[in-house]
């Protein structure tokens, strides 16, 4: 059985969208015609793949999560085989968004990477708080954005759920009941909120130690011993650690990282660009989980 590439690439604007009437207009069809190609997405796969409501998209079900990453790759090489035998290069500008945090990961090797297969392509790049990036690109200041989230609040689509946790210099120790200086970005971020939020929950009082515009800022400050931060558990890495409920720090929840188009964005060279960095994120999360497994402990 052969899945059909325009319902997948249909099946993607879709779910960016959680809109049959918005995927419509962005690839010039008729809603009706956007719905018979999600249901025969369904018969193939023999299951739901959108929670729907009176016409309305409310979420992906679980198989059609997972029918998106599959989605995703095979479009991806699509247009990149395409690509390779067309002597149309991608060609256009990107104002892309991201959060500070991402450059605690291996974000710029993946810009580098992009640029290589794409020199033509334009990209400018701002590293702002989720909360602002969100609130900009539902105003089209951004061509696409990536940002985190609480699990389940819908704004983007998912590219991994990550786990937060508590992180401290080898020499920090908060002392049980005193007030924990904390060690965060500015207002919006989802660190800062979830961090706050756990701490008022369980009645732990808290100051702010340090508020840093960058991620290098405050794993500096938290190095030196300024206070607690909350970092995804992939993020955290030597002299820093993960503190844990025997430090008398209240649990936090898991965050999602997802992306969003700007308003009126439909261009190419913005979803070649947005499905790149999603994979590159998706495979770092698969990677960071096989690096954490006992297994792979013992056999390094």
């Amino acid at each position: 059985m052969n899945f059909d590439i325009d319902c997948l690439r249909t099946f993607l604007l879709v779910a960016d969208s959680m809109s049959f009437s918005r995927a419509a207009e962005s690839v010039g069809r008729s809603q009706s015609t956007v719905s018979q190609q999600i249901n025969k997405l369904e018969a193939q796969v023999g299951k739901s793949i959108l929670e729907r409501r009176k016409g309305r998209v409310l979420e992906l079900t679980a198989e059609g999560s997972k029918l998106l990453q599959y989605a995703r790759r095979i479009l991806q090489l699509n247009d990149e085989a395409f690509g390779s035998m067309s002597d149309e290069a991608l060609t256009g500008f990107v104002k892309l968004g991201v959060p500070l945090d991402f450059f605690g990961r291996d974000f710029t090797t993946w810009l580098t990477a992009f640029k290589k297969l794409h020199p033509m392509v334009g990209l400018e790049v701002e590293a702002n708080q989720s909360e602002n990036l969100l609130k900009r690109t539902a105003r089209g200041e951004f061509d696409l954005s990536f940002f985190k989230q609480d699990a389940g609040a819908k704004h983007g689509t998912v590219v991994l759920k990550e786990q937060l946790v508590w992180v401290g210099s080898p020499g920090f120790v908060p002392e049980a009941g005193s007030s924990v200086p904390l060690v965060l970005f500015p207002e919006g971020c989802a660190y800062r909120r979830s961090a706050q939020a756990a701490l008022k929950s369980h009645e732990r009082p808290w100051h702010m130690s340090f508020v840093g515009p960058s991620f290098e800022c405050l794993r500096a400050a938290a190095i030196e011993g300024m206070g607690v931060t909350v970092l995804a558990r992939a993020l955290v890495s030597a002299p820093l650690r993960v503190l844990g409920p025997g430090h008398g720090l209240p649990p936090l929840p898991a965050v999602e990282v997802v992306y969003a188009y700007g308003k009126r964005t439909n261009s190419r060279v913005v979803s070649e660009l947005a499905i790149f960095l999603a994979d590159s994120l998706a495979n770092s999360g698969v990677m960071e989980k096989a690096r954490m497994t006992p297994g792979r402990r013992r056999a390094a």
